[in-house]
């Protein structure tokens, strides 16, 4: 095991586990497309105020494929300073490359995160073999867990089981973020690993199906729109095994996750363009998404409005 394996190690130990709802970040931006460092920072606050947590800066909700690297880093600048400490801070990390995916990674632990959200690089179709050593790369280089991010459809690959138990058994992965919309593979890994790994579901469409199989945590996109609702159903779960309560609160938001996770016409959804109209909706307005991601279709668009007018704030 390398010295920086084992300083990771130590890391971890020292740290309460992370649990819970874990919004990604989205990023404000002004009318103009400029970056909304004000808004950011009231984002953050409303966040933490209604039950996030924690939360993940500099991540795909956060358009992180939209910003140039300095803006990149002035999110990641402005969510730790507004944080001030309050909750545990993830920064998505991930680049095209394993050097890029390591430089940011250390500038996101210069800042005091307390861990990275990282996907496998993408538009290259990489093999298992060539992901795990990526994996074996960043963790060598840093000291804060890393929570892998498994997204199929973004991607083009399906992290396997035994990738994963490997990575997780070399002390390489301390979490996964399984954004698979069928948690069975949050269940086998618990079945192979105990507690070992940390269990997070990265999708909105089957949350109560994630926690019934043993997740223990929740990055939800959906979840900025409204963590109150998002941050209760989390904890009725996982601290209360009330999922009859749990299922009445998520009857009330499965109109407006239903338009985050399930596209039109056979597309992908228009997911942060939906979180921030519906954001805009209940009087947080956070401007739009930048190209080449386009704002909503009037049909879209009405179908959110019913669906935020359907709940009470």
């Amino acid at each position: 095991m390398s010295k920086q394996t084992k300083q990771s190690n130590r890391t971890q130990t020292k740290q309460k586990p992370f649990r819970g709802l874990y919004p990604p970040l989205i990023t404000p931006f002004h009318a103009d497309g400029s970056l909304n460092e004000q808004g950011l920072r009231d984002h953050v606050d409303f966040v933490i105020a209604n039950g996030a947590d924690g939360f993940c800066g500099g991540s795909s909700t956060g358009e992180f494929m939209n910003l140039t690297r300095a803006e990149w880093e002035r999110v990641l600048v402005i969510s730790a300073e507004q944080n001030n400490g309050r909750v545990p801070m993830l920064a998505g990390t991930a680049d095209m490359s394993t050097a890029a995916t390591i430089e940011k990674s250390k500038f996101a632990e210069s800042l005091g995160y307390d861990g990275f959200l990282i996907i496998s690089p993408w538009y290259q179709v990489h093999t298992m073999r060539e992901i795990e050593a990526h994996f074996h790369a960043i963790r060598n280089a840093t000291s804060k867990p890393i929570m892998i991010y498994n997204n199929p459809p973004v991607v083009g690959i399906d992290l396997t089981l035994d990738l994963l138990v490997r990575l997780a058994k070399d002390d390489v992965i301390q979490y996964i973020k399984d954004a698979n919309s069928d948690p069975y593979m949050i269940t086998r890994l618990r079945m192979m690993l105990g507690d070992k790994l940390g269990l997070f579901y990265g999708h909105d469409n089957n949350a109560l199906g994630a926690f019934a199989f043993g997740a223990t945590g929740w990055v939800s996109g959906s979840g900025n729109f409204d963590p109150k609702r998002w941050s209760k159903i989390v904890h009725l779960c996982i601290d209360d095994g009330n999922f009859v309560a749990a299922r009445k609160i998520w009857d009330e938001i499965m109109p407006f996750v239903d338009l985050v996770t399930v596209g039109r016409d056979g597309q992908r959804p228009d997911w942060i363009a939906v979180i921030k109209r519906g954001l805009e909706l209940r009087g947080r307005p956070v401007g739009g998404v930048r190209r080449p991601m386009l704002p909503l279709t009037p049909e879209v668009d009405a179908l959110v409005k019913k669906a935020v007018a359907r709940l009470k704030f």
